[in-house]
């Protein structure tokens, strides 16, 4: 694996600032949604606590990383790749079901207005 430059590091910050931020304003579940889906509703808040806490963590070593080289030393690579790794999964899991959801829910108002106009 090649070393992560100062340039490197300041991109990363970037990218898990934002996770951080999409995990904090988009992924929710409404209450009506989690009584009726009680199971995936546990796996959406599952995974995006899951998310949240490894953007967390790969963003505060990052930063870390950034501003003391000495400390940066001390810690493998592998320790800001495989948190923000499993950040970037758990973003594109929840991204997949909110779209998914989304179309599911225009397919069934499509179908009620069809089915009203009969």
């Amino acid at each position: 694996m090649r070393e992560l430059t100062s340039a490197d590091l300041g991109i990363l910050i970037q990218v898990f600032a934002v996770l951080l931020i999409a995990f904090g304003i988009d992924f929710h579940v409404s209450r009506r949604a989690a009584r009726h889906h009680r199971t995936r509703a546990l796996f959406f808040v599952v995974t995006s606590l899951v998310g949240e806490g490894m953007t967390a963590l790969a963003l505060v070593l990052t930063w870390v990383a950034i501003w003391s080289p000495a400390a940066w030393e001390q810690i493998d690579d592998l320790l800001v790749f495989i948190p923000g790794s499993i950040a970037v999964l758990c973003a594109v899991i929840l991204t997949g079901e909110k779209t998914l959801g989304r179309v599911i829910a225009l397919r069934g108002r499509d179908g009620g207005i069809e089915g009203s106009a009969e």
